[in-house]
């Protein structure tokens, strides 16, 4: 099941940078608002990170809209 949900569910790399780049503005709001240095290097970090991956989604992530969906697999009933 797993696979199969896997193999013909997707969403746009756009999206995915969509998340990532709120993630960022989130980060950087706890970084701005934060006085512990602790806190702000990893708001840093994740902003980074956050940032790093909403560069790299279109190239990473297949388009899968040209390609036709793969078909259910189908209920058999064995035969002995």
């Amino acid at each position: 099941m797993t696979s199969m949900l896997r193999d013909t569910w997707w969403w746009p790399w756009w999206v995915s940078s969509l998340i990532d780049l709120i993630v960022v503005f989130g980060a950087l709001i706890v970084f701005h608002l934060s006085v512990g240095r602790m806190r702000r290097v990893v708001a840093g970090l994740v902003a980074v990170v956050g940032l790093v991956a909403a560069v790299f989604a279109p190239v990473v992530m297949n388009d899968q809209s040209d390609r036709p969906m793969r078909p259910e697999p189908s209920m058999r009933s064995g035969t002995r």
